[in-house]
C-alpha cells in the first residue's frame, strides 16, 4: 500500500519473522476507523481480483476496466492493476460504505495483512524462497496503542491470509524470476501483456486457451481442461504454468509433440 502526501507512513525498519509480536487492533468506533480506505494505492495479487471479480459477480476483464487504473510492480516493468479510488475530496475506496467494508469477506490481500508489509526474496543458499514482514505505522493509525498482542503467524491466520499466499504462490516466483534478471534487462511490450493476460484477467486467459492455437500446441488433459473451463484457480495456475515454460522455458507444459514421441517410444 502507498501512502498519501498528507499521511506519514513509517515502515518500521526491523524485519519480523512469523513468530515477532506487535500490538494492534481495529474495529468501528476508534477515531480513526476507515481512515486508511481512503488515497490508498492499492496493488492487488491474480487472487484478490479472482476473489472480487467473483464478489461483484462480473468478467475479469470488466471488473478490470471498471474498477483497477495502470501500475506497475515496485523495481520492475511488470504490470499490475491497482484498486481505483473514487473521484471524491477524500479518494475514497470504492468499496468502502458507512458501516466500513462492503466487501469485507473478499477484501484484498494488502487489506488483510496491513498493518504489516510483507515480501519475499528468493535465497540462492536456501531450498526455496523466504518471507520476510515489517511493521507499518501511519500517523493517523490509533491501532498501535491498543493492548491485543498478536504474533505475525497470528495476525495472518486471523486474516485469512494463507489461501490468498498458496494461490498467488507461482505468480510471486514469476515476479522472482524477472526480478533475479537485474534492473537493466528490457522486457519486450508483448512479454508484459502476456504477463498481465495470466495474471490477472482469468477470463481472458480462458477464452485465449479455447480460441486459440493453445490446445493445438499444448496438451492439457482433459481432467485439467475441464477444471479450467470450471475453476479460476485452476485457469490461474494453468495461466502460471503457460507463462513459465512460454518465458523461462521450464516445461511444465508438455508440447503435443513430446506427447507423440513419447507415446511412440512406449509402443
Amino acid at each position: 500500500m502507498y501512502a498519501p502526501k498528507d499521511r506519514p507512513q513509517v515502515l518500521v525498519p526491523v524485519r519480523l519473522d512469523l513468530d515477532s509480536t506487535f500490538t494492534f487492533a481495529c474495529r468501528k468506533g476508534m477515531p480513526c476507523f476507515t481512515r486508511c480506505c481512503r488515497d490508498a494505492g492499492i496493488m492487488l495479487t491474480p487472487y484478490d481480483v479472482i476473489r472480487l471479480k467473483r464478489r461483484l459477480e462480473l468478467p475479469s476483464d470488466e471488473f478490470l476496466a471498471i474498477y483497477t487504473v495502470p501500475g506497475h510492480i515496485e523495481n520492475t516493468e511488470l504490470p499490475i492493476p491497482v484498486l481505483k479510488m473514487l473521484d471524491d475530496e477524500h479518494k475514497t475506496c470504492p468499496f468502502l460504505g458507512d458501516e466500513g467494508c462492503k466487501i469485507y469477506d473478499d477484501r484484498p490481500s494488502t487489506c488483510r495483512y496491513y498493518p504489516i508489509g510483507a515480501g519475499i526474496f528468493h535465497n540462492h543458499d536456501a531450498a526455496g524462497n523466504e518471507r520476510f514482514f515489517a511493521l507499518v505505522k501511519e500517523g493517523h493509525c490509533l491501532g498501535h496503542d491498543e493492548a491485543q498482542e498478536w504474533t505475525v503467524a497470528q495476525w495472518r491466520e486471523d486474516q485469512g491470509l494463507a489461501a490468498y499466499d498458496e494461490v498467488n504462490t507461482g505468480w510471486v516466483e514469476l515476479i522472482l524470476r524477472r526480478k533475479s534478471l537485474g534492473p537493466f534487462t528490457n522486457i519486450p511490450d508483448k512479454t508484459l501483456q502476456m504477463f498481465f493476460l495470466g495474471s490477472y484477467n482469468v477470463d481472458a486467459f480462458r477464452r485465449f486457451v479455447e480460441e486459440s492455437a493453445f490446445l493445438r500446441i499444448y496438451d492439457v488433459p482433459g481432467d485439467r481442461l475441464a477444471a479450467v473451463r470450471e475453476d479460476d484457480v485452476a485457469a490461474l495456475h494453468l495461466a502460471m504454468d503457460w507463462l513459465k515454460t512460454t518465458l523461462f522455458g521450464e516445461g511444465l507444459l508438455r508440447l503435443r509433440g513430446q506427447v507423440a514421441e513419447a507415446r511412440e517410444v512406449e509402443a
